[in-house]
């Protein structure tokens, strides 16, 4: 916050000459008139007006609340006699301004002391001081409130300026993020942005624990794999700021939670926003086949790092691990490794549920260090996740 203090001493005494020569009429001109504080005030909002609108930066909006703040610190300058931007109490402006309830993103101050009554000198010399004058024209003001008191001969003005800041309820401000998320997505060619509303509702814990200091939840295995995004702001428009991620293809699906409210850092008030992000599959658009020639080539890797030959699959035997996998995900088996149906002496079956096809769980790994091991089965049954868009694979083995 800018804090310039301009002392305006310029006393104006207009003088008429009332001598009259022969033959001449002169005309007597009045001196002139003190108008009410009320004009001054108004005419200086138009003089700031004016100026702004020369550089084509938005008007200033009249505060009547803003107005009495101001008002109330001139009053108190001119009990005292002394130009300052704290108060008798010691408040600065910020103090006051939170004291008195408002809300805002940016703020700044001009404080003034004139001798004269004529508004368009105090605005020039506010205008000549660069401080009062980066006041006048900044572009992010769009708020302003001017309180002028009038005592033994003196004006003692104050002009309060602020960047407002937009208040939205929680389900108005998540919604506002989500149409902005979806509107970039919309200008790089992408899908919509898919939302839960469990992931909404547990990002918005996040965001109120972590304004208010407190420990976060742990996700655990709630959603999956998920990206966790924290940002801070007086403004809802953040989706720019972190666009090269709202733009990836690898997220479909995300979880947006919003609190508002003043903290230390932003005593105008801020929006604690907390985003999740979950990535979609990999494997979202593939085919039976293309999932087992992913799976057997994490297998054949695995076993070249041994110092193996790669195994080769066995239709017949594939087909028949088909047929088991599709059993084992209608049955709903979702622990992380199991036997399949038994064993024969002929041939041994073991079965799975992973996510990545590229992760083989340590009983696999030894089954497959067997160097005379040929040929294998192989079968997968998929389903698409609920949450995140990622899917659970059946698998089974057959050696």
């Amino acid at each position: 916050m800018k804090k310039p203090i301009l002392f305006i001493f310029i006393v104006l005494w207009p003088s008429y000459s009332l001598h009259s020569f022969p033959g001449q009429n002169q005309e007597i001109k009045p001196p002139l008139q003190r108008p009410d504080v009320s004009t001054i005030v108004e005419r200086l909002l138009k003089h700031a007006n004016n100026e702004r609108m020369k550089r084509n930066l938005i008007p200033l909006t009249p505060s009547p609340d803003l107005s009495s703040l101001a008002l109330r610190h001139s009053r108190d300058m001119t009990s005292h006699k002394k130009l300052s931007h704290l108060s008798t109490t010691g408040q600065s402006y910020i103090e006051r301004l939170v004291d008195a309830g408002f809300y805002f993103i940016k703020i700044g101050e001009n404080v003034a002391m004139s001798e004269t009554f004529r508004d368009d000198i105090i605005h020039q010399k506010l205008m000549a001081s660069p401080e009062h004058r980066e006041n006048i024209l900044d572009p992010d003001f769009d708020r302003i409130g001017i309180g002028i008191v009038y005592e033994e001969k003196k004006y003692y003005i104050t002009q309060d300026y602020l960047q407002s800041l937009n208040i939205f309820g929680i389900d108005e401000a998540e919604k506002k993020i989500k149409n902005e998320i979806n509107t970039l997505r919309l200008k790089n060619s992408l899908p919509p942005m898919m939302f839960s509303e469990e992931a909404n509702s547990k990002a918005q814990s996040f965001s109120s624990k972590r304004a208010k200091g407190q420990p976060l939840p742990n996700l655990g295995n709630i959603f999956g794999e998920t990206h966790i995004r924290f940002i801070t702001f007086p403004s809802l428009h953040v989706a720019e700021s972190i666009s090269k991620e709202l733009t990836n293809t690898i997220y479909g699906m995300a979880g947006v939670g919003v609190w508002f409210g003043r903290l230390k850092e932003y005593p105008g008030g801020t929006y604690v926003i907390t985003l999740f992000l979950f990535p979609q599959s990999m494997y979202k658009n593939m085919n039976e086949k293309d999932l087992v020639r992913i799976a057997l080539e994490a297998i054949n890797t695995k076993r070249k790092e041994q110092g193996l030959l790669p195994l080769k699959l066995d239709k017949m035997l594939s087909k028949q691990a088909s047929h088991i996998s599709e059993e084992l995900k209608r049955r709903s088996h979702q622990s992380n490794i199991f036997p399949a149906f038994g064993d024969t002496r002929r041939q041994e079956i073991l079965s799975y549920v992973t996510e990545d096809l590229y992760v083989l769980p340590p009983e696999l790994e030894k089954k497959i260090a067997n160097q005379t091991l040929k040929k294998i089965g192989l079968g997968i049954s998929s389903q698409k996740g609920e949450q995140n868009q990622k899917n659970t694979f059946w698998i089974t083995l057959i050696f």
